[in-house]
């Protein structure tokens, strides 16, 4: 894909699928300016930096991160927060190999490798038609083959974290007609993001998914030239086996294989199952297969989407593109009458006890306790739940999430006492920035809107508490706050970073008179040159002309 082809559908991905698809970051206000002029801007910054070949041209900013749960107890994935403009930058060095990248993968109608067939249409990078889903389906079906007995279930450990960058600029560069200059690009430029440690893709961006794809084209060339009946989505195998012997043989292979690429196995997770009874069972869903073989990495699914009613028709099971969370969900899904049967005579006060009375907390019997209490009505469990959080933090997302789905039958007595309790999580407690930004999102609307607290938050806020929290607090900040708090935050400038700038400009503009802002931009627009930035100054400089002309 020549230069100008990449940069346009960079743009167009990134309007259409936002920088991340990471749950803890919110899509940002910066991506609904990329129009008209400033899309000229930015298609035409991106091309002057791409033409020349040096880091130092691609005027990138280190990437900072934000640990995010995965599927295993304290267990997190290192998730990349990247500016706009070097995402960008980023996606359209990938998109320059990725026609490449996609011709020297296992041809998609062949069955073998599901996820992330490069396929782009109207900014959509990739053919829906191959993701979670299908995999799954397809697991389903090979499952029930009368000639496959055992079925191997495994994932790369650290997969994304542990790509060795060197070995990847190997890959790219034995592509067939490959621009080595694009390859050189894309190295430097991964490398100064890891700091030159030479290992890790940017995890929550489509161009490391490209990447991460690319990584795995010879391993999945090797499983085919020995005969390995197998599929994969992202870091996830299995292997269809007619006996125990030939399913361990193969497990060996991969090993092996994986290892000249400097990958490991997760050894904890990976299961050799005897299907042979499922072969019988002729009506199982592909869910219900699924769930009768393992629980899924954490690069797939949270295994609760698989808790679908087994008469559901095939036609409504969603399409599963990708997700993040895993044994400790970040979502409340909204529950199904069956569900709610089930759980009719399930006891509260047994469980609650005992999860009170326990020194940790069991995600099983914990996710289970929430839902009875939203199936039972029983509301002020809830706020008992909140209180003993600190056992287990990981399941503050979903507890919160769960409490605001179901806020309107929450007491003023509960959202008080609530409040004061996550209120600690704040001001008293050490918490990871991931908790910190759920709870300030809490904070932001609804029924547990608290402007007070979320101010107060922001005075005491210290620079070592996160890369993100700064940005996520002003983000919920910006509609509640009145003139006299825009000035005392407009004071904040000069120490903000660059997320936190931009919301700062924002909000100065949204609240305070054209009289008073216009001095403090004016200093901004001698200083700054960030395309964002600029542009929110420029829209209130071409305003106040208008104004004048009329």
């Amino acid at each position: 894909m020549d230069i100008n082809s990449a940069i346009t559908l960079a743009i167009e991905n990134v309007k259409k699928d936002g920088l991340t698809d990471v749950d803890v970051f919110a899509l940002p206000f910066e991506l609904s300016m990329i129009k008209d002029d400033v899309q000229i801007k930015i298609a035409q910054a991106i091309k002057d930096c791409l033409n020349q070949n040096s880091i130092k041209s691609l005027r990138v900013s280190p990437i900072s991160h934000i640990l995010f749960p995965k599927k295993e107890l304290f267990d997190f994935r290192k998730c990349a927060h990247i500016q706009p403009l070097d995402e960008m930058k980023y996606l359209s060095l990938v998109l320059q190999l990725a026609p490449k990248i996609e011709t020297m993968r296992i041809k998609k109608e062949n069955k073998y490798i599901f996820s992330y067939r490069f396929h782009p249409e109207k900014g959509i990078l990739f053919d829906q038609n191959y993701n979670y889903t299908s995999f799954r389906e397809h697991v389903s079906r090979k499952s029930k083959n009368k000639e496959v007995n055992v079925v191997v279930s495994c994932d790369i450990s650290n997969f994304y974290d542990r790509l060795n960058l060197h070995r990847l600029e190997s890959i790219l560069a034995s592509l067939p007609n490959t621009d080595k200059k694009v390859v050189a690009q894309i190295n430097e430029l991964l490398l100064f993001w890891s700091n030159r440690d030479s290992y890790g893709l940017p995890v929550g961006s489509n161009a490391s998914r490209i990447l991460a794809e690319a990584s795995l084209i010879e391993v999945d060339n090797y499983l085919i030239s020995k005969k390995i009946d197998f599929c994969r989505f992202v870091d996830d195998y299995r292997f269809f086996a007619s006996n125990a012997a030939t399913a361990h043989h193969w497990l060996s292979l991969l090993v092996d294989r994986l290892s000249k690429e400097g990958f490991f196995i997760n050894t904890s997770k990976t299961e050799i199952k005897d299907v042979s009874q499922i072969n019988h069972e002729v009506d199982l869903t592909p869910a219900r297969v699924e769930m009768k073989l393992l629980a899924f990495s954490a690069e797939t699914i949270n295994p609760t989407n698989l808790e679908e009613d087994t008469n559901q028709d095939k036609k409504n099971i969603s399409k599963i593109i990708r997700g993040y969370s895993g044994l400790i969900p970040t979502k409340f899904r909204k529950l199904t009458e069956n569900e709610k049967r089930k759980l009719r005579f399930f006891n509260i006060e047994k469980s609650l006890e005992e999860i009170k009375s326990s020194v940790m907390i069991e995600p099983k019997k914990f996710i289970q306790l929430i839902k009875a209490s939203i199936a039972k009505e029983n509301f002020s469990t809830l706020t008992e739940l909140v209180s003993i959080l600190n056992k287990f933090p990981q399941f503050l997302p979903y507890t919160l999430d769960a409490i605001k789905k179901n806020e309107t039958e929450i007491s003023d007595n509960d959202v008080l006492e609530i409040s004061e309790k996550l209120k600690k999580w704040l001001v008293e407690w050490n918490s990871s920035e991931f908790i910190l930004v759920y709870i300030v999102r809490f904070f932001g609307q609804g029924k547990f809107t608290n402007k007070t607290i979320l101010f107060e938050y922001f005075r005491s806020l210290r620079r070592n508490e996160g890369s993100y929290i700064g940005r996520a607090v002003l983000e919920q900040l910006e509609p509640l706050v009145n003139r006299g708090e825009v000035l005392e935050i407009r004071d904040y400038y000069s120490r903000a970073d660059l997320w936190e700038k931009r919301q700062i400009a924002r909000m100065v503009d949204i609240h305070i008179t054209d009289g008073e802002k216009r001095p403090f931009f004016k200093n901004i627009l001698s200083l700054e040159d960030d395309i964002f930035l600029n542009n929110i100054l420029n829209c209130f400089s071409q305003k106040r002309q208008n104004t004048i002309s009329e």
